[in-house]
């Protein structure tokens, strides 16, 4: 990080009081070169236009022309690298809860509140301009990581995770695509979860979107919030995956990217019976059930979606176990079981039979007796002998 005595800074202040007091606080962290601009359309131009690059821009919160959240937003949205990741600082009197959040979402570093003093502007100036909060890019977000602090195994409520939704999804999408190819490879297919008790119904919106909530509500725990924002995490991911696969050409890529997103669902709907049972041992804050409802539809989606994929494997290799085609491996009726117990943990996720259309209710009375077959050509032909019985038809050796 440079030092503050060779920096340069665009200051965007229109309050003369106000410059000449931001003018003796500055030449009194030893800050000499800076240039002063009194609009928002001037600082946009000054920052496009200028041949020497400036290290920091300092502007009034209620600058005309949009204020500072009009600036922030200019150069983290409509400005190339590395313009788009400068340190931004807005500075002002009066301060309102929606403010703070206007220029905080639009990516500003820091806040000055007036009146302030020498060592408070020098702090403020330094933390804006360290690099070890990295610059974060989403759908929704652009500027420095909002999370100061990052506790072991706490990921924190939903608002600040948003942060690093960006991150997660690329590496998870990654690991998931290697491992599908590798698995496709060898003609292996994806693990299935163990069984769990379904997770309780309620409401659906139709896309995943976050939820601001800035006040600690009453019930729940840190925990399961954590898991609450990690099964947010992970229906956005799903959504992300079924984008691409709807705009994909088909071929291998599409069939890899149908066999990460089993993958994520599985996770999702693992994520979810966590959380009831968290739920129901802690409790849950409204705004937390309301951010479960908004992936409700989402994970009833992904049960059917893994349901069906579930009967088709059941019922392909059991008809060929059950015209020969397959061999009749040992204990093959208790993986397929285990395997017709998780179809009945993914209907009640769905919310019972009922809620299932008539093609998919065929396909699991279909797969059930296919499973019974099964279980019964095992039991007659794979009988060990008794020998307990046969003892005394053989002789011990000499």
């Amino acid at each position: 990080m440079k030092t503050l005595s060779a920096c340069r800074g665009l200051i965007g202040i229109a309050d003369d009081g106000l410059r000449r007091v931001m003018r003796e606080l500055l030449l009194g962290v030893k800050m000499h070169e800076f240039e002063f601009l009194a609009d928002v359309g001037g600082l946009a131009y000054a920052i496009r236009a200028s041949h020497q690059a400036f290290d920091l821009i300092i502007i009034q919160n209620d600058l005309p022309g949009g204020g500072a959240a009009a600036v922030a937003r200019c150069v983290r949205w409509d400005m190339p690298a590395p313009l788009n990741n400068l340190p931004i600082i807005s500075i002002g009197r009066d301060w309102t809860h929606e403010m703070l959040a206007e220029v905080r979402d639009a990516g500003i570093c820091e806040i000055i509140t007036m009146p302030t003093s020498l060592t408070t502007v020098q702090a403020k100036l330094v933390c804006a301009m360290d690099g070890k909060r990295p610059f974060l890019s989403t759908d929704m977000y652009r500027g420095r990581c909002r999370r100061r602090l990052s506790a072991k195994g706490y990921q924190g409520p939903f608002r600040r995770a948003e942060d690093r939704i960006a991150e997660q999804l690329n590496s998870a999408i990654s690991k998931s695509e290697r491992r599908a190819v590798r698995q496709e490879q060898q003609g292996g297919a994806l693990p299935l979860a163990p069984p769990a008790p379904p997770p309780s119904s309620g409401g659906a919106r139709a896309s995943v979107s976050p939820v601001d909530n800035d006040v600690e509500e009453e019930g729940g725990d840190r925990q399961t919030r954590a898991v609450i924002d990690k099964a947010f995490v992970v229906a956005r991911q799903v959504e992300q995956l079924l984008a691409r696969i709807a705009t994909s050409g088909g071929g291998k890529e599409v069939a890899a990217l149908h066999l990460v997103v089993a993958d994520a669902e599985e996770r999702l709907i693992n994520l979810m019976v966590l959380v009831q049972m968290r739920v129901e041992q802690h409790g849950c804050s409204p705004s937390d059930i309301e951010r479960l409802r908004a992936i409700r539809k989402l994970v009833d989606a992904s049960a059917v979606s893994l349901l069906r994929r579930q009967l088709s494997r059941l019922i392909t290799s059991g008809e060929a176990i059950l015209s020969g085609r397959g061999g009749l491996s040992f204990n093959i009726s208790v993986a397929m079981q285990a395997q017709m117990s998780h179809v009945h943990f993914l209907i009640n996720v769905g919310g019972g039979l009922e809620k299932l259309d008539s093609g998919t209710i065929e396909e699991v009375a279909k797969a059930d007796y296919i499973v019974s077959q099964v279980t019964q050509r095992e039991a007659g032909t794979m009988t060990l002998r008794q020998f307990d019985d046969a003892s005394s038809s053989v002789r011990p050796r000499a």
